[in-house]
């Protein structure tokens, strides 16, 4: 039977399911921009390169150990685990993550597809709180929720996974109705096998795929 209720909450969490949902998303990241280098009907052959090569950050480690990300070793780089992680360590995968999403809608946008709104639909719509890193710089929409080094307000925190988990399922969704995109799974592949927590705002919506082995990502 399907849960119906958020692993992930404003009313509680644990620091494991954290991690493990950014091991997720860093992982499914990678695998789309792999997977669409290498699909016949998307011309630009540099998404792994620019959108996850060139800004992720971060090595996160999930509860049975698997190891996903990457370390840039001209930057501060930072680890996570379900042991702890640091305040710093979070703001740089937010920033990060936000950044890619960024650059991948953008570069969506500006190769040669059916669709040209995948940023206006995935990033704009959803990555609706101004992150900052450490170095002063923001990515992001809106004037109203704000993430940077000074501290996470729990809502905004909890808000802002839903609405990166919601926004990684509308972009596999489109890439799947793209006319010019050969492949029509990337939702299955990249989404529903791999986003394997579900997270629940503060209005009561849920997002995300049932509880299962870990071992599976």
């Amino acid at each position: 039977m399907a849960n119906p209720n958020g692993d992930i909450k404003p009313g509680g969490w644990l620091q494991r399911d954290i991690v493990n949902l950014l091991a997720m998303l860093t992982y499914s990241l990678e695998g789309l921009c792999q997977k669409l280098d290498s699909d016949a009907g998307v011309p630009l052959e540099t998404y792994e390169a620019n959108c996850y090569t060139a800004i992720i950050n971060t090595i996160i480690e999930d509860c049975v150990g698997n190891r996903r990300g990457q370390l840039r070793a001209e930057h501060l780089f930072y680890e996570m685990s379900p042991g702890g992680f640091t305040h710093q360590a979070l703001l740089e995968w937010m920033y990060n993550y936000a950044n890619a999403i960024e650059t991948l809608t953008e570069q969506l946008d500006a190769d040669v597809l059916t669709d040209n709104d995948y940023e206006e639909n995935v990033f704009t719509e959803y990555f609706t709180a101004i992150i900052t890193n450490q170095d002063g710089n923001s990515v992001g929409n809106g004037s109203s929720f704000y993430i940077g080094p000074g501290g996470i307000d729990i809502n905004v925190f909890v808000d802002g996974f839903y609405n990166a988990v919601k926004a990684w399922q509308v972009l596999c969704a489109q890439l799947d109705d793209d006319g010019t995109v050969t492949d029509t799974n990337y939702e299955a592949l990249w989404y529903t096998a791999t986003i394997l927590l579900r997270v629940e705002d503060t209005k009561g919506n849920v997002i995300g795929n049932d509880r299962t082995d870990i071992n599976n990502v």
